[in-house]
């Protein structure tokens, strides 16, 4: 893994929210592309209760803190955001499941 890219410094608050702002607009569509593939998860899966895969949710979580160990990042923050993502969207694979059953 690639370490994270250097911060400049800032000069103001406002010059870190600027930056905040502008890293969220990278973020954003990056989590919209994610749960378009988490819809389609939902295809795959015979039952709303086989969208829960615990051993998967902790290969992520031991993926993406190796990832924020390697970028300088706090694993243990970056395992709270993963658990928080992973929870919406296994919500959002539960209703999609619904949805295509009464649909099938």
């Amino acid at each position: 893994m690639q370490p994270a890219k250097p911060l400049k410094p800032c000069e103001s608050l406002n010059e870190v929210r600027i930056n905040i702002d502008r890293l969220d607009k990278l973020i954003v569509p990056l989590l919209a592309e994610r749960e378009g593939y988490v819809r389609q998860a939902a295809r795959f899966k015979k039952s709303a209760e086989a969208v829960v895969v615990p051993a998967r949710v902790e290969q992520i979580i031991g993926f993406v803190t190796a990832q924020a160990r390697d970028a300088g990042a706090s694993p243990a923050a970056m395992e709270k955001i993963y658990r928080a993502i992973i929870d919406a969207m296994t919500e959002l694979e539960v209703s999609e499941h619904h949805t295509l059953s009464r649909k099938a």
